[in-house]
């Protein structure tokens, strides 16, 4: 432990009993200071003492990693704290540079740290030979907050337990601003191994779930996490969608079909409801073997007030990728038509042979087609009408009040020929088609969503098995099944 500070307890029976009272307080102070002090040698790997009052700093631990040698020599000419952090601001911090030196201003830590709470600063540092990474300050009384003499600065590597995850480092040099921008906006990360399910945690400064431990080797069964995280924390309407949007089987389809998934839910937090987003994407897009990243963070940080958390809501309920509704958002809105008995068609549309597509033309081709054939959803529908994609290459649609099947088939007809109509050059003259499945709900027939979802869904299943391409068999809820 280079230039560590050497505190030992005093014995009460070498002093005169008027003192012994002084000595004790003396080694319940070190106690405490050595114990916040041991708990942060865990994760950080510089870490000082600086003196409340003549802000003087001294050297507790140092690892002798790369990232410390520059630390060692600035605080060799910067005796103390203030000077110090202005030095290191100015030479290393590599982005909002006015504004990690603000935050670390004596007055700033001082008023953070005061009633014992820990104080961190996250930047990007830049180093000697220009390589960026992501690190963070971490400011914490070295004792009781009422006695205190000294605080505690530590610094700490974030990205450091990333690399040591990453199996392929030429591609993660290469895209390292992803890795960096996770480090930086999300709370939790994990590494997650698609094929056997395990999961590594790369960063936990965020919720822990019962049972996890810090960043490091462990393996962790990742259906096992998402369950207990679910049942701990989110909101309970959303929990059913959650289930799903997170099951690994979902992850694994959808890490096939894009590079990047994200969606949006709610957190049940001491009566209040916040508003949470998760990330997935591919260490390697080019090998998706060596595994995925995900990232968890509450995005109520950025929501400043009411319009922006209508405009968060919007967001929550919104399938990125297409711009149309969610499923979980979509089958809340249906159900609660349904459930007031209202009529209508329901539609479950499917992209024929999409693998096929995939495949074939690649990823960023199926996407288009994805997003053309929901472009072409919103058009033909009308805006009180539900559009939302249930997952994958699978969208469904309710239009209230079209309960005649000659006038459903009609709209059906008419979307069916813009998808015909649909022009995507890379496929370089194939034309997607899609399987249509539809029910037709009857003014307060005695039904809910999973009924008429597999009444349109059997549809689906007829067309695919139908000669004739693009075709839709209507069944018909009635009207005389009213619930009593």
């Amino acid at each position: 432990m280079a230039g560590a500070v050497k505190e030992t307890f005093l014995n009460p029976n070498d002093y005169p009993e008027a003192l012994k009272g002084l000595v004790e307080d003396y080694n319940q102070k070190l106690v405490n200071s050595m114990g916040i002090i041991t708990g942060l040698a865990k994760e950080y790997h510089t870490i000082w003492l600086v003196n409340r009052k003549t802000l003087e700093l001294e050297l507790y631990r140092s690892t002798g990693e790369h990232t410390v040698s520059g630390l060692l020599a600035l605080a060799s000419r910067h005796k103390d704290y203030t000077s110090f952090i202005k030095a290191y601001v100015s030479n290393y911090v590599a982005d909002h540079a006015e504004d990690v030196e603000h935050s670390s201003r004596i007055e700033t830590v001082e008023e953070k740290i005061r009633d014992g709470e820990l104080y961190s600063i996250e930047y990007l540092r830049i180093d000697e030979e220009s390589r960026i990474s992501y690190h963070q300050m971490a400011f914490a009384l070295a004792g009781d907050p009422e006695t205190a003499e000294k605080f505690i600065l530590a610094f700490k590597d974030v990205d450091k337990i990333v690399r040591k995850h990453m199996a392929d480092k030429k591609y993660l040099y290469e895209q390292f601003s992803i890795v960096n921008a996770l480090s930086r906006d999300y709370y939790n990360i994990f590494k997650v191994d698609l094929q056997t399910g395990n999961v590594v945690i790369l960063k936990l400064d965020g919720y822990v779930t019962k049972g996890m431990e810090g960043p490091g080797e462990k393996q962790y069964p990742y259906d096992v996490l998402c369950s207990q995280y679910i049942n701990d924390r989110v909101y309970s309407e959303d929990i059913p969608a959650l289930r799903k949007a997170m099951s690994l089987e979902t992850v694994r389809k959808k890490m096939k079909e894009t590079n990047e998934y994200v969606s949006s839910y709610r957190v049940h937090d001491k009566g209040e409801i916040h508003y949470y987003q998760f990330t997935y994407i591919p260490i390697n897009p080019l090998d998706k073997s060596l595994g995925i990243l995900a990232g968890f963070k509450n995005v109520d940080d950025v929501v400043a007030g009411a319009k922006e958390r209508e405009q968060l809501i919007a967001l929550a309920e919104t399938d990125i990728m297409t711009g149309i509704l969610n499923r979980g958002s979509g089958e809340k809105k249906v159900t609660a038509l349904l459930d007031e008995g209202a009529s209508g068609m329901f539609c479950i549309i499917d992209i024929d042979r999409f693998k096929h597509i995939n495949d074939t033309y690649g990823h960023d081709v199926g996407d288009k087609v994805i997003r053309g054939i929901a472009d072409i959803l919103k058009d033909e529908f009308r805006k009180k009408d539900i559009i939302f994609r249930l997952g994958g290459d699978e969208y469904a649609v309710f239009a209230p009040n079209v309960n005649e099947e000659c006038k459903g088939k009609k709209l059906i007809k008419r979307v069916l020929e813009h998808i015909d109509g649909l022009e995507i050059p890379e496929l370089k003259g194939m034309k997607p088609t899609v399987s249509l499945g539809a029910a037709i709900v009857a003014h307060g027939a005695a039904t809910n969503f999973d009924e008429v979802y597999r009444r349109a869904d059997e549809g689906v299943y007829k067309s695919k098995n139908n000669p004739d391409a693009n075709t839709t068999l209507c069944t018909v809820l009635y009207a005389e099944d009213k619930k009593e």
